[in-house]
């Protein structure tokens, strides 16, 4: 059912403050600006929701009669009354259809439920009892991490005490949400003047989005069959209903915010069509999802903020609202499924072997099955959604292997589309709209069923030393200069936007792939605090195919030669240092010849082969704090894993070269490779000779042009 494929897709999102597009604010009197205003909810009185409501709708009569002879509360009974009696609109589920005694679960798992009838709630994963009263604005984190007070208020908790309603029957469940609506409502009034999506708010936009297009009306109709669920508190609820859709009206922000808002505005304009304003919130909803499709997903089907995790926000947003339309048969624009379809395309030529997202910017390590499946039921003519949602039980494999998405700066290197196949995906984009991280010319790299060269993901949002080892480039694979990080901040986020794809190069063959890209070039970057110009990093991959025509050798003996070009804008000396992040427990180092190899014995590794000289310098930091945080890579919650991290580095005025060879090995496997001789440097053209152990030697040209000979 919708509600179950709600609980598996939904996650724990958390999305950057946003504070634009500030509307009119709702009219009344003594409000304080920005702020949930002295007094209580609802602030919409009787008087009021009668005059909103289109009380000439047939199914109203009842209602209209006992307004106009001014008995209200004859009325409240009425409109409750029509709200249980009608047949549309349809939710997702039926309340009417709630199991009888005979038809509960013998042993229904209630234990959550238990917890939140009591008023033991959670937030960000972080348990508070709260005894008899909820304190809705409390934050009882230590370090007072605002993404508490904010996430308990999306009221998820709700879903759970109705799914124990459903399958036990029993009251208390009931009592427990109709005592925290009823507090919840009177205590946070709606503010009137500006959106408040300040620390400690209970009506930030996002929040008050994410509460209408899920938690609320689910439990509407969980619970609009119990007696708990008096008339008076089903009345209380509709007119914060209303109050959501004429806050969330007033005041769009942008980005994935604007998509949860839109989509809580829409699902409130169409439960509740009795409100005269309800087209409106459904047609400004539409509208406004509709421009967005367009202004915030790229010509290449990426989501502007380019976090693998947001992009689904997003189109999970987009959906929600379409889901709802089409359930209750509300219009939307004639292309509006059609816009959809390279998000979902997105998702699919962006995932590794293994059918996950690797975790880039804010993002997590994403499962992109259930999109396709539902991109599938879109789209029956995409056989290759549906080939990567069924594990390739059925539909075709995709079209292409390797894959260039020009816009977000996204290049894929695959070998195949099985299980054991070998990805690297290069990172010469935008710093994006939002949940940037610094991060230009990352790679990571997926092979045989392992992650080698990981991506750090996303960490909590609080002020940790954690959170700002992730978001920068120390917790990626990348290049600092004396000791200073990449830094692309402090522009207005719109200017991270692009019209047309950032300068890059890509060339995708038979027998190869091919890119390249520069840091340093545009006026925005540069490194350390003060965004010093101290040079140019141009890093080159050349995806070496063992498959290829011409190849001798055999289906899996491939490999990606890197090469970084450092161009220094004067004539010192500098200090260069490349750090890769290998999710294993351990490496191996040759101190002669600077080789590093992964020690996994239950699954692949990666040999990384440097041209090494006595200027080469390599050391493993592994769970450093001081003097930077480095060798960390977050596993989950709070908490954080130490990873093995190899930093080359190289001291030296004038053009200065790292060039490796990285060779993926499948379990139990010899590393073939004996060494990498460099042939000729240069900043325009880059070769070398890789030697193997059996006599092989590939030459390798990258730059103006690229070649790949081999014998």
């Amino acid at each position: 059912m919708y509600r179950n494929s709600m609980r598996r897709l939904a996650c724990t999102i958390v999305c950057c403050a946003i504070l634009a597009a500030y509307g009119e604010g709702l009219r009344a009197n003594g409000a304080q600006v920005g702020e949930e205003a002295a007094g209580h909810g609802p602030r919409m009185t009787d008087a009021e929701l009668f005059t909103a409501l289109v009380l000439e709708n047939p199914g109203l009569a009842k209602v209209k009669a006992a307004v106009e002879r001014g008995d209200r509360e004859t009325a409240k009974r009425a409109f409750v009354e029509h709200l249980k009696s009608r047949e549309k609109p349809r939710w997702f589920f039926d309340w009417r259809d709630k199991p009888r005694p005979d038809q509960r679960p013998e042993n229904p798992e209630v234990a959550e439920a238990d917890r939140y009838a009591r008023n033991e709630l959670v937030s960000v994963r972080v348990w508070h009892d709260f005894g008899r009263d909820v304190d809705w604005s409390a934050n009882p984190m230590a370090n007072k991490y605002r993404e508490w007070t904010w996430q308990l208020n999306r009221h998820r908790f709700w879903d759970t005490l109705g799914s124990a309603y459903w399958e036990t029957g029993d009251e208390k469940y009931a009592r427990a949400f109709v005592a925290q609506m009823n507090d919840w409502v009177k205590d946070n009034p709606v503010p009137l003047d500006r959106p408040n999506n300040r620390g400690g708010s209970r009506w930030r936009t996002i929040e008050a989005g994410i509460r209408m297009s899920g938690p609320w009306p689910n439990a509407f109709y969980y619970f609009l069959s119990s007696p708990s669920f008096t008339d008076e508190d089903i009345v209380t609820m509709v007119k914060s209903f209303a109050e959501h859709a004429r806050y969330l009206t007033k005041f769009p922000a942008s980005g994935n915010w604007l998509t949860m808002e839109a989509n809580g505005l829409f699902h409130v304009g169409a439960m509740f069509p009795e409100f005269r304003e309800a087209a409106a919130w459904r047609n400004t909803a539409i509208g406004r999802l509709y421009e967005e499709l367009d202004n915030q997903v790229y010509p290449d089907g990426a989501q502007i903020e380019l976090s693998t995790s947001y992009h689904q926000v997003s189109l999970r947003n987009f959906v929600g609202a379409l889901r709802v339309a089409q359930l209750n048969d509300y219009p939307v624009p004639a292309d509006y499924i059609a816009k959809l379809e390279r998000m979902y395309h997105y998702n699919l030529y962006a995932a590794m072997p293994n059918a996950h997202l690797p975790g880039l910017n804010d993002g997590g390590y994403t499962d992109v099955r259930p999109y396709l499946e539902e991109g599938f039921g879109f789209f029956p003519h995409r056989k290759d959604f549906q080939w990567m949602a069924a594990d390739g039980a059925e539909g075709s494999p995709p079209e292409h292997k390797s894959y260039a998405f020009p816009y977000a700066g996204q290049l894929v290197m695959r070998s195949g589309w099985d299980k054991n196949a070998r990805y690297l995906l290069f990172d010469v984009g935008p710093f994006g709209y939002g949940h940037q991280h610094e991060d230009k010319l990352n790679f990571v790299i997926h092979a045989y069923g392992t992650n080698l060269l990981i991506d750090p993901g996303n960490y909590a949002y609080d002020s940790s030393q954690w959170r700002r080892y992730v978001v920068s480039s120390y917790g990626h694979n990348v290049i600092h200069v004396d000791g200073k990080y990449q830094n692309r901040r402090g522009l207005d986020r719109k200017h991270y936007v692009v019209k047309e794809p950032l300068p890059h190069v890509w060339q995708t063959t038979k027998n190869y792939d091919y890119a390249a890209a520069r840091f340093g070039t545009l006026d925005h970057e540069g490194f350390g605090r003060k965004k010093e110009k101290l040079a140019t990093h141009t890093r080159h991959i050349l995806f070496v195919k063992g498959s290829g025509e011409a190849s001798r050798r055999k289906a899996g003996d491939d490999y990606w030669l890197v090469v970084d070009v450092l161009e220094p804008t004067d004539d010192q000396p500098h200090t260069y240092e490349a750090m890769f992040h290998l999710d294993v427990k351990d490496v191996a180092v040759d101190p002669a010849t600077k080789r590093v190899i992964t020690q996994n014995d239950d699954g692949a590794n990666l040999a990384i082969v440097p041209v090494a000289d006595a200027e080469l310098e390599v050391e493993v930091i592994k769970g450093q704090e001081e003097p930077f945080v480095q060798g960390w890579v977050p596993a989950g919650g709070y908490r954080v894993r130490p990873i093995p991290t190899p930093v080359f580095k190289r001291k030296a005025a004038g053009v200065t070269y790292f060039v490796y060879v990285f060779y993926p090995l499948p379990k139990g496997a010899r590393l073939p490779v004996t060494r990498v001789e460099p042939v000729s440097l240069a900043p325009d053209i880059v070769r070398v000779k890789v030697l193997f152990a059996d006599g092989r030697v590939d030459d390798l040209q990258v730059g103006s042009t690229v070649q790949v000979k081999q014998r």
